[in-house]
């Protein structure tokens, strides 16, 4: 296996374990195969193949800790995916993507140095856990990966830098939590120590004194530390909370160094602690709210501190004259009452972090939101709570289920468990709309001129009209919890799956053209040949399906392979054959890529993974695979085309990969997952340059809007000019 340096588009290096240039076992194709390697790599070397290069990701990763920095007042450093993203917010532009490691189990910390120039990214192995660290400047991983042999946590928790940049501490998790003092940029571990208490508690955070390096806090539930550095080991430091609180068994949950120095611990019961620099306890603070998890999270600015709940509200906490009080509370933000239009709940707070200027705290929510709320002083003071917005736009909330894109506008389509179809613009990187409805959309397909969509619901098929502003349903089909559905590539048609059955359908009257039978088992999926006279399936039957819609529904071609869960299909159609030949390539459970052509299979790759989703771009002579692991990363990969076993390897989704979908004109790849994060790649030919083609017509800026809503801005327009005609004759 070799590993090949490739361009990530925003990203200047390959990723640790990065993308890798593989060769998948297999069978050997079964005509004119070339023995010699010499001649198999010229041959690969002819064919070209493709890179993928990040574009965007509409998405957010909230179950890491640390999981929002800032590098100044207009850069944003979060996870989305698995990957980590640098967003310049002026520019609105994703400028650099960190992605995690090839094998990890996902990102668990991040941590961002004092001076905003180095970001530690912990990740998730089978075996232990590992950290790395990048320049942010540069994007360049350091050299070397902090891994402790003495420790058997599978992740770290969480990780901190000290004040002068030189140290970082990594939080071990169970079952031993094991505290690391590591010196970073030589990848050399000076000390450890178990933190936690007899019977194992959680940890939840450690950091550094911001002005004395050598103190390090601790805290978890009913656990509560201080620990001295001496000469690389930690030396425990008795502190009064331990004796005082120890029958209440507290937990710990949060923790902010406030910029005098002094420290604010927050506990699940809603009390919070201050503690002077050394960790001496002072008091319990009287503003403390004292509701369970009104406190999950805190940061501090100049003016005191701020603190989210679990009911998504945000405190702001000011210092106060009063020697009782210390401090009182300034401000309350109910984040769902302080965001424009219907949206789903934003859920819990779970962190927060504070521009270096104080102009702006981001806040993160337990349903992948990403919020801003401005600190001027004009917005502060306002009395009421209008200005929370989206740092990008809104994001889905859970897996999505349904992705798909058109043809004549640059739009694609999501729908997934948050109730929500949402419509994005993946060349503006923006999300257009965002419609709620009342159940969950279990999928969805985009008419190619972009005008027409359908949505399955639980009860039925719904055909709608895209709108400016809305969807509007102008037809209902009695298809029950469809899950797979797709336009013909002209329009004309489309194919809804029902069960074990798959009816097609005229677009513009609705009529049925024929009922496909023949699967014993649900259908997972459906493609059109290239000139719509085709349609090709499979399913959990292990069965492959090609029928002649041009012949009411005739079978044309079956292969099956029992007790195989095929998931995903694609075709391709040579139309320079005496008889016109479709080659099908279908990928499953098994953890094949298989090749069937006249109901033979014709070859087959090992993947060594469960590949979900394909999707095929013939001219660019690249299939893309989803990785479809469950409790693992979804990564694609980027096959040369045709099949030589040989693959690139790009990370993207924090959990399965659950859709894919190419582009007409090969230039762009989406990809959805069970994380809620969508993907979008730009698609680079590889290999000698050709002649571009001429793609014709640009995208449509055409909008569907109805009659009576051209009647109701004509009405309002003539209104107001009534009014401007009054104001002159008074004047």
């Amino acid at each position: 296996v070799s590993t090949t340096s490739l361009d990530a588009g925003v990203s200047l290096d390959p990723p640790p374990g990065g993308w890798r240039n593989r060769s998948a076992s297999g069978m050997a194709e079964t005509k004119g195969e070339k023995a010699e390697k010499g001649d198999k790599t010229e041959k690969t070397e002819e064919a070209g193949g493709a890179q993928l290069a990040h574009r965007h990701v509409f998405g957010f990763k909230s179950g890491v800790k640390g999981n929002m920095h800032f590098t100044d007042d207009a850069h944003l450093l979060y996870p989305a995916g698995h990957n980590t993203i640098l967003y310049h917010a002026d520019h609105k532009a994703q400028i650099r993507v960190f992605p995690g490691s090839e094998g990890s189990e996902g990102i668990s910390s991040l941590a961002l140095s004092p001076n905003r120039k180095f970001l530690a990214v912990c990740e998730k192995f089978q075996e232990r856990a590992v950290c790395y660290v990048y320049d942010v400047t540069t994007g360049k991983r350091r050299r070397g990966q902090l891994t402790y042999g003495d420790c058997d946590a599978r992740e770290y928790v969480c990780a901190a830098f000290s004040a002068e940049n030189k140290f970082l501490i990594t939080q071990g998790g169970p079952p031993d939590w094991t505290l690391i003092l590591w010196s970073w940029d030589k990848a050399k571990a000076h000390g450890a120590v178990k933190v936690s208490n007899l019977t194992g508690s959680m940890i939840h955070e450690c950091s550094f004194n911001p002005q004395d390096s050598s103190l390090v806090c601790i805290i978890g539930d009913g656990v509560f530390k201080f620990f001295r550095l001496q000469e690389g080991t930690f030396k425990g430091i008795p502190n009064q909370l331990n004796k005082m609180r120890e029958a209440s068994n507290q937990n710990y949950v949060c923790h902010t160094w406030l910029n005098d120095d002094r420290l604010i611990v927050c506990s699940e019961a809603g009390d919070a602690l201050l503690f002077d620099s050394g960790g001496e306890f002072k008091m319990v603070l009287p503003c403390s709210p004292c509701e369970p998890r009104s406190l999950l999270c805190v940061a501090s600015f100049s003016r005191g501190f701020i603190a989210g709940s679990e009911k998504g509200v945000v405190t702001f906490y000011e210092r106060s004259d009063d020697a009782k009080e210390m401090f009182r509370k300034a401000k309350e933000v109910k984040l769902d009452s302080s965001m424009a239009g219907p949206m789903p709940s934003v859920g819990a707070v779970t962190a927060m972090t504070v521009s270096p200027a104080e102009e702006t705290v981001a806040i993160a929510t337990s349903s992948n939101q990403l919020l801003t709320f401005s600190l001027s002083p004009t917005d502060f003071l306002k009395a009421e709570e209008g200005n929370v917005e989206h740092a990008l736009t809104s994001f889905h909330t859970g897996p999505i289920f349904g992705l798909d894109v058109c043809v004549r506008k640059p739009l694609v389509v999501t729908c997934g468990t948050d109730k929500t179809v949402r419509i994005w613009n993946f060349v503006d990187r923006t999300q257009e709309l965002c419609k709620v409805f009342n159940e969950e959309a279990f999928s969805v397909a985009f008419h190619p001129s972009g005008f027409h969509l359908i949505v399955g619901f639980a009860d039925k098929l719904r055909l709608m009209n895209l709108l400016m502003e809305d969807f509007r349903t102008y037809k209902e089909i009695p298809i029950k919890a469809c899950r797979e559905m797709r336009f013909s590539h002209g329009g004309q048609f489309f194919a809804a799956v029902n069960s074990n059955t798959i009816q097609v359908y005229k677009t513009y009257t609705c009529e049925v053209v024929c009922n496909l039978r023949g699967h014993q088992s649900k259908v997972k999926a459906v493609c059109w040949t290239s000139d719509d006279f085709r349609l090709v399936s499979t399913g959990q039957d292990g069965a492959t399906y090609e029928y002649d819609i041009l012949k009411e529904g005739r079978r044309v071609s079956e292969w099956s392979q029992k007790g195989t869960n095929f998931t995903s299909i694609v075709a391709l159609t040579d139309f320079e054959a005496t008889t016109q030949t479709t080659t099908l390539y279908v990928a499953g459970s098994d953890k094949m890529l298989k090749e069937v052509r006249e109901s033979q299979l014709t070859n087959y790759l090992e993947s060594n993974a469960t590949l979900g989703q394909l999707a095929l771009a013939p001219c660019t002579r690249a299939l893309i695979a989803g990785v479809a692991e469950p409790e693992m990363p979804g990564s694609l990969r980027c096959y040369n085309f045709p099949l030589t076993g040989d693959y690139v390897e790009y990370q993207a989704h924090a959990a399965p990969v659950s859709r894919i979908r190419v582009t007409w004109d090969e230039l762009y790849l989406f990809s959805t997952g069970d994380d809620g994060c969508l993907c979008i790649f730009d698609i680079k030919k590889l290999g000698p340059a050709k002649p571009e083609k001429d793609f014709g017509l640009g995208y449509a800026d055409e909008i569907l809007v109805t009659r009576q809503f051209l009647d109701e801005k004509q009405a309002t327009l003539l209104e107001f000019e009534r009014r401007g005609e009054e104001l002159d004759s008074r004047i």
